[in-house]
């Protein structure tokens, strides 16, 4: 009997850390709760939201780059979590900033269209593009042809 209850309790503490899963996580379909476009173009402050409260596990744990998940997912997986990742309620992590950190994840390939290409910020922002910007002339954010403007 009391292996029976240490089999159990086993299978239970297994179950609740992600070690019985089934499916992996990114092959889950999002909720339509959970559905839309990026709804930010600040990459600066998705990257600074994303140092702050996403990188201490995913810089050693799962790399987020070149993930290829669509917004609906990566935004049910904040709120929701799944296997080792908890879930990362509003008080923690606002609408705002989740939208930007969805931004950053863009330029990295961590959120892709439905089409499975690197998804647009809506300023067009990639990785691809921002490399490309900061080798043409040396400043990030300049398009080939379109002069900077200088605001200050």
């Amino acid at each position: 009997m009391k292996r029976l209850w240490m089999a159990g309790l086993s299978a239970m503490v297994l179950g609740a850390c992600g070690g019985g899963g089934g499916e992996a996580a990114g092959s889950q379909e999002a909720s339509a709760e959970y559905a839309g476009p990026i709804g930010s173009t600040d990459v600066a402050h998705g990257q600074e939201v994303y140092d702050q409260i996403c990188a201490g596990c995913h810089s050693s744990g799962p790399s987020l780059e070149n993930i290829g998940w669509s917004a609906a997912r990566v935004r049910q997986q904040i709120r929701e979590g799944s296997g080792r990742m908890p879930p990362i309620r509003e008080a923690r992590v606002s609408a705002d900033d989740m939208e930007a950190i969805l931004a950053y994840l863009a330029t990295i390939g961590g959120v892709a269209d439905e089409g499975g290409e690197p998804a647009s910020t809506g300023g067009g922002e990639t990785m691809e593009r921002m490399e490309a910007d900061e080798t043409s002339d040396g400043a990030v954010g300049a398009s080939e042809g379109e002069p900077l403007e200088d605001d200050l």
